[in-house]
């Protein structure tokens, strides 16, 4: 269901709407200025939302069906898969970042990641030998891109996809473009804290995103950019009084324990989504021996939870 809330008119006679959706596994929320009213709005945000809704029968790894999920059926066959623009331009990027990072974003991780799901649900910790026989299956060298069209290959047998760490971004910055073809400029696209923001609202110089710290909040005033704060400690396991996160080093099969927060911003949610992940992993030490992105800025810090 569509939750609209008019807020009423500005100076320039633009009215401000809020439509929230769940999806992905979390709640999207739009934020716009528009001349139209509330009819028109309401059908912009259909349309926004339909697109969501495909979105994730392309990118989910929780419904069997998904367009990813048949993908990694054919891990290790063959021949290229032709998958649709969507996918293969998510996965374009995410191999981008992924060389990068050295390895520190990597959505080969679907094996480990859906292993330590299960664990968070039995509340108990896998098996070495289970960890071992997964982190076999990951390397994101054994995605093959093929040049000029929409087809790859997974090279590694038993390879599983994981977008979690960029998906939401990318769709952010989807939803926004189609805003923005609609004429919708003024716009905040909100992917549970995935966040692609359009130009500011009538008479300000910036939306307003409050980021919160263990050492208190930072209100920051942003345009037309994408921002992200990522962390090992909003969804994990604890046992024995030490938490383990939703986020697995690929390069070692297990999930952060430190409850570090990582906060990109970069020129579009994409980028900063993966690097919010990436540096998540490779740590403040890690960071700063990399440090050769100067386009995205980066806060790390303890987080408050």
């Amino acid at each position: 269901m569509l939750l609209c809330l008019q807020m009423g008119i500005t100076a320039w006679t633009q009215n401000r709407f809020e439509f929230s959706h769940p999806q992905m596994g979390t709640v999207f929320r739009l934020v716009f200025y528009s001349n139209q009213d509330s009819s028109d709005a309401n059908a912009l945000a259909k349309t926004v939302f339909d697109r969501i809704d495909t979105l994730n029968a392309h990118f989910s790894d929780w419904l069997p069906e998904s367009e990813l999920n048949m993908l990694c059926q054919k891990a290790g066959a063959k021949g290229c898969c032709r998958v649709s623009t969507d996918l293969a331009d998510v996965l374009h990027k995410s191999v981008i970042c992924a060389r990068q990072s050295r390895g520190a974003f990597d959505v080969t991780v679907g094996a480990l990641t859906r292993l330590w799901r299960r664990s968070r649900n039995l509340k108990e910790l896998p098996e070495p030998k289970r960890i071992s026989s997964a982190l076999k299956t990951v390397g994101w060298r054994n995605i093959c891109m093929c040049p000029g069209t929409s087809c790859v290959r997974l090279r590694q047998k038993g390879m599983m996809l994981d977008l979690g760490g960029i998906a939401q971004g990318w769709t952010a910055d989807d939803c926004l473009g189609i805003l923005r073809s609609n004429g919708v400029n003024t716009a905040l696209v909100d992917a549970g804290g995935d966040i692609a923001l359009g130009d500011p609202p009538p008479g300000r110089e910036g939306w307003q995103i409050e980021i919160p710290s263990a050492d208190g909040s930072r209100l920051m005033t942003l345009k037309n950019c994408g921002i992200t704060t990522s962390g090992a400690a909003y969804r994990y396991l604890e046992l024995d009084g030490k938490r383990y996160s939703h986020i697995v080093d690929p390069r070692t099969g297990q999930p952060l324990t430190h409850r570090t927060q990582v906060t990109v911003l970069a020129q579009n949610a994409t980028t900063a989504d993966a690097w919010a992940t990436a540096i998540s992993v490779m740590g403040e030490k890690g960071w700063h021996k990399l440090k050769r992105k100067p386009e995205i800025k980066v806060w790390i810090s303890e987080s408050p939870l």
